[in-house]
């Protein structure tokens, strides 16, 4: 396979980052609680929090169908916007499941309240009454761990996530446990980002990111902190495997045809195997139902 390094510097400095993480696991320092969106800024947090929230209530089939619910959110991060939004459409519960616990700074409590807006049914009730820096306990629970491996007190009703998806490392066993932890008729909402993350996101462009071989991927990000390189019909397929059927498939975005047939040549050669409409595929908004 002819292969050609586009972003050298980009690539070492993924590199070193990457032997850094390892080295912390093999020294057995724990990572530092991170909240990525707020530490690019207040305002930058909040217009994201916004628009997760607007992306996912555009992808329901109804507001109504939330009401009574338990819910289950994969990989809120240090957002609590999606979550809250669900309770305001009428939740009963929120169940979050994220990889590491992140404490509730005053910082996650404002950009929450600044998320609220005139469109969305926001009320910030996912924080407690008496103490603000804190879940209300009857509302949310945060479960700490990959999906894969917890079992939820219950079956929920909608299990969602926002950007999550494309860094799974076992998407097999993920659906399997989305389809374990839903209800009959409980639906399953995801939106993913297939275009290159970290160092390789956007101006660079998004699928420059597939024309480095797997080995040398693996060596410049460690687990669950890259994007891994699936294709959106691996999704598809693995949906329908366990008993989900696909509702609708929205793109939000998609790779310019001109880019992409420029590129395609030098892509590592399991992406060279797509179909170019499997290939453009870079923002999807899935909603599927359990059988």
């Amino acid at each position: 396979m002819k292969f050609g390094i586009l972003h050298p510097r980009s690539v070492a400095r993924a590199i070193y980052c990457a032997q850094r993480w390892r080295l912390k696991r093999f020294l057995r320092i724990p990572d530092r609680p991170r909240s990525p969106v707020l530490d690019s800024g207040l305002e930058q947090a909040v217009d994201r929090y916004r628009r997760i929230c607007r992306t996912l209530l555009a992808a329901l089939p109804s507001a109504s169908s939330i009401q009574g619910s338990a819910v289950a959110e994969i990989g809120c991060g240090d957002c609590l916007a999606a979550a809250d939004m669900m309770l305001g459409l009428g939740a009963r519960h929120v169940h979050l499941v994220e990889h590491q616990a992140m404490p509730i700074t005053e910082l996650h409590r404002k950009a929450l309240e600044m998320s609220l807006a005139p469109d969305l049914p926001n009320r910030a009730e996912i924080l407690s009454a008496e103490n603000r820096l804190s879940l209300n306990p009857s509302k949310a629970t945060l479960h700490t761990g990959l999906l894969e491996n917890i079992s939820l007190p219950e079956p929920v009703d909608l299990i969602y996530s926002f950007d999550v998806l494309e860094h799974v490392e076992d998407l097999d066993a993920f659906f399997s446990c989305c389809q374990r932890s839903l209800k009959p008729g409980g639906l399953s909402l995801h939106k993913f980002d297939l275009s290159g993350h970290e160092f390789f996101e956007d101006p660079i462009p998004p699928l420059d990111f597939q024309t480095y071989p797997s080995w040398l991927s693996q060596l410049m990000f460690p687990r669950y902190r890259r994007a891994v390189g699936n294709f959106a019909d691996l999704f598809f397929d693995l949906m329908r495997k366990h008993g989900l059927e696909i509702l609708q498939t929205t793109s939000l975005r998609q790779a310019d045809p001109e880019y992409l047939g420029k590129i395609r040549p030098r892509l590592r050669r399991e992406a060279r195997s797509k179909s170019d409409e499997i290939l453009s595929f870079l923002d999807l908004v899935v909603l599927a139902k359990k059988k």
